[in-house]
């Protein structure tokens, strides 16, 4: 796992441990576990519409454009991991040299073959 990787996990850890103490916080003054059903999920992002404004925005409205922006963020951050893992590269394992010359007893009988051979290595190289 890179760093960048790891510092995202960690920073959507912290997110989400940050959710859940404060829907933990609301639940204890609220004396309810259940207090984000009475949230208004119908109107939540009309009520935004006052923010241009400086206008008053319900709280309820803010809690839920928390939750929405945190699973939107995860499902990415999630998707861009799955993608990055099926698109690793996979290590190519080193091929056994094999010997240029396969014969070397038929090199040594031709002289002159040994010689063309000879110049097409170094014009190769030259590439």
């Amino acid at each position: 796992m890179s760093a960048r990787s790891r510092r995202g996990s960690y920073l959507l850890a912290l997110n989400w441990l940050l959710f859940g103490s404060v829907y933990a916080w609301i639940s204890l003054t609220q004396g309810n576990l259940l207090w984000w059903l009475r949230l208004d999920w119908g109107s939540w992002l009309s009520d935004f519409a006052a923010l241009p404004s400086l206008g008053q925005i319900p709280s309820g409205s803010v809690w839920i454009l928390w939750l929405m922006i945190s699973l939107v963020i995860t499902l990415t951050y999630l998707s861009s991991l799955r993608s990055s893992e099926t698109t690793a590269i996979t290590p190519i394992e080193p091929e056994i040299e094999k010997p240029l010359i396969p014969n070397p007893e038929l090199m040594d009988s031709r002289p002159e073959l040994k010689e063309k051979i000879l110049r097409l290595h170094q014009s190769l190289d030259k590439i």
